[in-house]
């Protein structure tokens, strides 16, 4: 028990105070991250509580708080730049990150780069494709090719015996869904092999597709690759691009490029050994190659990273191959109602085929277009 008087009792104005002293102010005080300042209302003159240093004014407070948010808001610019909202679900991008996208620096085509070539074809209703892939020689059928939507809608092209732009009446597609996709997400890439296509998951999933020609019914049936090990896609990370290498050789070990979401800048080779995926190496994205870039391999031997204007780089990956090359965007191509989402090369004719969309004038909607150049 303890008694309290007068004399145990002082106010701020009475004359035997210090004439330093102040009042204490919570929000004005800074602590020692250790604790160790007196827990009483007065500190070590006995007078008041000294602070670690001298209590900030607003303005400095408000700046040290602003310093702490810095973290935060460049994780917050990162999942911004890297359109980490819709990049998987293949959703149209905004108005406000279309512009974000515009403002970032890309390859202007020299006046020597090829004029724009559209092929023309009667495409699907209401089609959005985003991933392209081209045939392999050996399978038939030297000039077709296939777009394909990330939810797994797809049109097959097929080019004529005579390559890419020869006079010929306007190509009809051959419209299409993959069948047992829908449970694993939306498409980041793939390839078509010598035994049908491989199609790779933003979840990390290898798909099999078999086969060279769309199935009656317009049903093209899908299943998971056992075959191949499960890729090398850390738990709850996406997959933003990928590209598979399926060479003709049934034990010839396979190869992939992945660009994660996180890590939008490079690209990470590896290869299936022995049961496992192994890192064989790693190709960074040139600058000005946007948001979206797109990942195809040409050949054992190469790389073809496309850009959001058009241009595609083709990029060596293994000692010894030809050294590297920039196809340039077509003179023409460049417009704010067109988007590049991918490329392919195709084997028959040395041709480079890009996949854009395309929105017309009097149009609400976006259509598909092939532009053809030669490598």
């Amino acid at each position: 028990y303890r008694s309290w008087g007068p004399e145990k009792i002082h106010l701020s104005s009475a004359d035997v105070l210090p004439s330093d002293y102040r009042l204490f102010a919570a929000s004005m005080a800074r602590y020692d991250d250790d604790g160790s300042e007196a827990a009483s209302a007065h500190g070590d003159d006995g007078h008041h509580r000294r602070l670690k240093g001298a209590n900030l004014s607003h303005e400095s407070a408000a700046f040290e708080e602003l310093l702490k948010l810095v973290p935060a808001l460049g994780e917050l610019i990162d999942k911004v730049q890297g359109e980490e909202g819709y990049l998987s679900a293949g959703d149209r991008r905004s108005a406000q990150e279309a512009a974000t996208a515009a403002a970032l620096p890309v390859l202007q085509p020299s006046f020597m780069a090829p004029g724009i070539k559209v092929q023309g074809v009667a495409w699907p209703p209401l089609f959005e494709p985003r991933h392209l892939v081209c045939s392999p020689t050996s399978a038939g059928h030297p000039s077709t090719c296939i777009a394909l939507t990330p939810r797994g809608f797809g049109a097959l092209v097929r080019l004529g015996p005579q390559g890419i732009g020869a006079p010929e009446p306007k190509l009809e597609a051959e419209p299409f869904a993959l069948e047992g996709l829908g449970e694993w997400g939306p498409l980041a890439g793939g390839a078509w092999g010598a035994h049908g296509l491989q199609l790779l998951t933003a979840a990390g999933k290898i798909l099999h597709c078999p086969g060279h020609e769309v199935p009656s019914g317009g049903a093209w049936p899908c299943q998971v690759a056992d075959e191949h090990p499960q890729l090398p896609v850390p738990v709850g990370a996406e997959l933003l691009a990928a590209a598979f290498a399926d060479d003709h050789d049934s034990k010839s070990e396979p190869l992939v490029a992945l660009v994660m979401k996180h890590m939008p800048e490079v690209a990470a080779l590896f290869r299936a050994t022995s049961g496992s995926w192994h890192p064989v190496g790693e190709v960074h994205m040139p600058p000005g190659v946007g948001l979206r870039p797109s990942l195809a391999f040409d050949g054992p031997d190469h790389l073809l990273l496309g850009g959001g204007a058009g241009e595609v780089h083709r990029r060596p990956i293994v000692a010894g191959a030809a050294p590297a090359t920039l196809h340039a965007a077509p003179v023409g191509a460049a417009s704010t109602t067109r988007e590049f989402h991918a490329a392919c090369m195709h084997p028959a004719g040395g041709e480079l085929v890009r996949l854009a969309l395309r929105k017309a004038e009097a149009a609400a909607a976006w259509a598909p277009e092939l532009i053809l150049s030669s490598a």
